[in-house]
């Protein structure tokens, strides 16, 4: 048996072998190969088994004398057959990956539109198994002979005798049909098959021959010569292979045209039709019904193609196919593969041709059930139908989303009397950071198809399962849980999208918009009958510092487009949630939560902007004016039933310097249409404080408005609290002779130096004695007194100053000069020097100084008295002993103090002044702040022989006129200058 084993395995091993692939491939072949792969132990190895008999020797013998299985190769072996070149491959995704890649995504309730388009274009079926057509067409050679293969006039047949007698036959047919055995005569051998001629040919021999066992196999195999006629790619005469059967003709020369029929292939045989192929067997089905070997003078007919049937859609191939016997729908359907997962009959039609010509449909949606399914599928087909198989609905049903800021998003089954709770069933479901205090869900209204809103209090819905917070579900519910740091108006987009695509002009978005002091501002999705709370939760509630007592809804009436301003008070909402204080929000509104810090009037700007547009002729701006001593002033909307006390309630108050007993409410009173005047009311601004702080403290219940009748009348009183008209402007003065804490601050050579509070009007001589006068050390002169009004003053001139240097700068770039040439050398690089200047002057800021003479100041003579304001400051220096020389000298430096020494020495001794240096401009500023510059030679010679005070700073400006020549070079430098003193640096 071991011995069999590796018989069967050599001969396996090396025999070639054809593999016919059929089915819905792209173009079934067949494939000639040889297996190389299966590792064998062949016949010479060393296998000696304990008792051999003789029987068992003969037996191995004789597998040694025989071929290596059933034919004569009739090729080498020892090459590996050539291997396939141009392989087709399929880089189109099918319909069922494309469904894939669809549904691998987020599951989404976005419904898509399923209409009545193919979305494939549809091509003949079985075709394509042409594709590969090959240059030459080859005879079949080295392939097994099957059992079943008719021998004929041309075949070889080769004999092997073994045992008493070892000879090789090599034996033709001759045409007559025989085969001429030496020393034995003609055998008969045309018209059997191989396995007949087999076995006549071994027991003829073996019967006259004792001793002598004999092999047969086929040698070279005979050609045959055939005809294609009839709707092929190439008709023509070809000589074959007598192996080659109708199909591997068809394929060797090309195939058939797409006008032919692949389902009625004729193969005639000496004026008779022998055979009929149907190709959508081997195609379909993988088998082949009458599969007869080519004899000479064959011909294979392909016929027109037949009926045909087109099918598109949800199926698994769509195509055009060719009926043949196919009468009903489920027949189609079977030839086409089967239908998709997401194929719908009940929503699939046929569009046919009548016999008029015209086109009509016949759809299927009037059966349902099981019986019209079934009867759907025996509907009849003809041909030239287009049998569109639709699809389902891509709807989710039967589900319920979870998105956000939550452990697991995604979709679950929906379950009838499903809660919040069964979704998110507790707070270790959420991620860290997640709202717990607002949760929204977003619903499909079955009955109007439009998108709601509904808003759920998690925390309680988590806390009371099944109570009101944990609200049921419906079928394609979303459920939103938001993070604490996300913008919510960004997460929120796509829903505020739909629900604006909904509105209409008498049926607003349902949208609302919360702005100011909440954590997320924005346009956000509003739940019917929201009230004010829920609108706040919405919003991330309120940041720090809220204004709890004070809040503005702008409503827009519709159609009119009206603005409407509605008050509401946060503190007696919260109170009392029941209450008409937790106002009802309507589609559109927009909602203002104001702050202790922010301007009010700009956070309703573009309310107020509105209010004032909608004013018509005759018609006042309903809005109201609230200035002075107030914590907010500026301008709000006039809201119905507004008092003069509300309208500083609106405000939040007094600030502490107002007026405690007068205020001044002014009244625009129109006599005529182009006659009005101004009236003044004056009111108490104590009461009104009052009054204000009351309605507070009641919306809070902080006290009971039966206890307070008499605070209630003082309300309602015209006279006291008047009701407000458009336009009006209430006003609060500041006391009189308010005096705000100030402070001076003494520096340097003071004997007790710090910062000292004064009183309105203190002068610098008192504080000096408070502070106990001078040190020894100090300075006078040089004293310097910087104040904060003077900083303001001197910066805004700078600022004027520095807006011309563009000018400046583009003139010295432009103008040639007067005698430049002359003036300065070729390189010279002048230029950038003043810009660096210019540059500097640029980032410089005043520094407040003002000149005062300190020593006489000291005298406290009301003559020479300083008026102190807050922030002033005094530094008092101690003697200097140096003079600064800066500017346009060879060498700016500092040199040592000596009274005998003139302006001009000093110059002198820092190299004198430069090329670029103007000495006709030098000025000095002296230690107090003064400032000494004389122009023309005669004073400036006079200046050069004039003493400078210790700490001194000598300037020797630039020559402007080196640079530009034009009229305008002393007006420059004459700005420079300026610039410089204010700013108090170097040129």
């Amino acid at each position: 048996m071991k011995q069999f084993h590796k018989l069967a395995l050599t001969a396996l091993q090396s025999t070639p072998f054809t593999l016919r692939l059929a089915g819905a491939t792209r173009g079934a072949f067949y494939l000639a190969c040889t297996m190389t792969s299966v590792q064998t132990f062949g016949v010479n190895d060393a296998y000696l088994p304990f008792i051999e008999s003789l029987q068992t020797v003969q037996q191995r013998a004789y597998a040694q004398a025989a071929p290596s299985g059933q034919d004569d190769p009739l090729t080498d072996l020892t090459q590996p057959p050539a291997a396939a070149t141009n392989i087709l491959t399929d880089t189109e995704d099918s319909r069922l990956e494309q469904m894939a890649d669809e549904k691998s995504g987020p599951l989404s309730l976005q419904d898509k539109q399923q209409d009545q388009v193919l979305h494939s274009d549809l091509e003949q079926f079985g075709y394509d198994i042409f594709g590969r057509v090959p240059s030459t067409y080859a005879p079949l050679a080295g392939i097994p002979v099957p059992l079943n293969y008719q021998i004929g006039p041309g075949d070889s047949i080769i004999v092997q005798l073994f045992g008493k007698r070892n000879v090789e036959y090599k034996l033709v047919v001759t045409r007559d049909g025989n085969i001429l055995v030496p020393e034995y005569g003609p055998v008969q051998l045309a018209g059997l098959t191989f396995d007949e001629a087999e076995e006549l040919i071994t027991s003829g021999f073996e019967s006259r021959v004792i001793g002598v066992k004999a092999v047969v196999t086929m040698g070279q195999l005979r050609t045959v010569q055939i005809r294609l006629a009839g709707d092929v790619m190439q008709p023509g005469v070809y000589i074959v292979s007598g192996l080659s059967t109708t199909i591997d003709a068809l394929l060797a020369t090309g195939g058939i045209r797409h006008t032919g029929s692949l389902r009625n292939i004729e193969l005639i045989r000496n004026g008779k039709r022998i055979a009929k192929l149907d190709f959508y067997n081997l195609l379909l089905r993988g088998r082949m019904d009458q599969e007869v070997f080519l004899t000479h003078n064959d011909t294979i007919f392909v016929p027109p193609i037949g009926p045909i049937v087109y099918v598109g859609g949800e199926v698994q191939r769509p195509a055009i196919y060719e009926l043949s016997g196919e009468q009903t729908v489920e027949q189609v359907i079977a030839m086409s593969g089967g239908l998709l997962p997401t194929a719908s009959l009940t929503h699939s039609h046929i569009e046919r041709i009548q016999s008029g010509g015209t086109r009509t449909l016949i759809d299927f949606s009037a059966k349902s059930g099981v019986a019209g399914e079934k009867a759907i599928l025996n509907t009849k087909v003809y041909t030239g139908d287009l049998l569109r198989v639709l699809s389902l609905e891509d709807e989710l049903s039967d589900v319920v989303l979870l998105s956000g800021h939550v452990k697991r998003p995604g979709g679950y089954q929906f379950r009838s009397g499903m809660r919040v709770s069964d979704i998110v069933t507790g707070a270790d479901e959420l991620q860290p950071g997640a709202d717990l205090d607002f949760l929204l869900i977003k619903r499909e209204n079955p009955r109007t198809l439009r998108t709601e809103a509904m808003y759920v209090d998690l925390v309680a819905a988590l806390t009371t399962p099944g109570g009101k917070d944990d609200i049921r579900l419906q079928s394609r519910d979303q459920l939103i849980v938001f993070k604490l740091d996300q913008n919510r108006e960004d997460e929120l987009a796509n829903i505020v999208r739909e629900l604006d695509v909904q509105a209409t002009d008498y049926r607003p978005a349902r949208v609302v918009e919360a702005r100011g002091a909440v954590r997320y501002n924005g346009r956000l999705p509003l739940q019917e009958g929201a009230r004010l709370l829920n609108v706040m939760a919405l919003a991330g509630g309120l940041k720090p510092g809220a204004d709890m007592f004070y809040g503005v809804i702008a409503r827009t009436r519709h159609p009119s487009r009206s603005i409407d301003a509605i008050t509401f008070n946060i503190a007696a909402a919260i109170t009392n949630p029941e209450s008409p204080a937790n106002l009802a929000i309507e589609p559109g509104d927009r909602l203002y939560f104001f702050d202790d810090k922010g301007s009010r009037s700009e956070l309703l700007n573009d309310e107020i902007d509105l209010l004032r547009q909608q004013a018509s002729y005759g018609a006042d701006e309903q809005l109201v004016t609230i200035q002075g001593e107030v914590m907010h002033s500026g301008t709000y909307p006039l809201t119905r039933g507004m008092r003069a006390s509300d309208l500083l309630c609106a405000a939040q108050g007094l600030t502490r310097k107002a007026y405690g007993l007068g205020a001044e409410l002014s009244r625009v009173q129109r006599y005529t249409d182009d006659d009005n005047a101004i009236e003044h009311l004056n009111l108490d601004s104590g009461t009104l404080l009052g009054l204000c702080d009351l309605t507070r403290r009641m919306s809070t219940t902080e006290i009971n408005p039966s206890d307070s009748d008499a605070d209630l009348v003082h309300y309602t009183d015209d006279q006291l609290n008047p009701f407000l008209k458009p336009m009006d402007q209430l006003t609060f003065t500041e006391k009189s002779g308010w005096v705000e804490r100030a402070t001076v601050t003494l520096i340097g050579e003071v004997e007790r130096p710090g910062v000292y509070a004064i009183n309105r009007g203190e002068s610098l001589c008192e504080v000096m004695q408070r502070a106990e006068g001078l040190t020894p050390q100090a300075y006078i002169f040089g004293a310097e007194f910087t104040r904060g009004s003077v900083r303001e003053m001197q910066q805004e001139t700078l600022d004027e100053l520095h807006g011309q240097l563009d000018e400046l700068m583009i003139e010295l770039s432009l103008s040639q000069g007067f005698n430049k040439t002359e003036k300065a050398p070729s390189e010279w690089a002048g230029k950038q020097d003043y810009l660096k200047a210019i540059s500097q002057l640029e980032k410089a800021t005043a520094n407040g100084r003002m000149v005062i003479d300190l020593e006489r100041a000291l005298t406290c003579s009301a003559k020479h008295n300083i008026a102190l304001e807050d922030g002033d400051i005094l530094t008092v220096p101690h003697t200097p002993d140096y003079v600064q020389v800066a500017g346009q000298v060879y060498v700016p430096t500092s040199h040592l103090y000596d009274e005998d020494r003139k302006i001009s020495d000093y110059v002198d001794m820092s190299g004198g002044h430069t090329t670029l240096g103007r000495l006709k401009h030098t000025y000095v500023i002296q230690a107090n702040g003064e400032v000494m510059n004389y122009k023309g030679s005669r004073n400036s010679s006079r200046m050069a022989r004039k003493s400078v005070m210790p700490g001194a700073k000598i300037y020797v400006p630039l020559d402007v006129d080196r640079m530009n020549g034009t009229e305008k070079a002393q007006t420059w430098v004459d700005t420079l200058v300026r610039s410089a003193i204010l700013a108090g640096i170097v040129l």
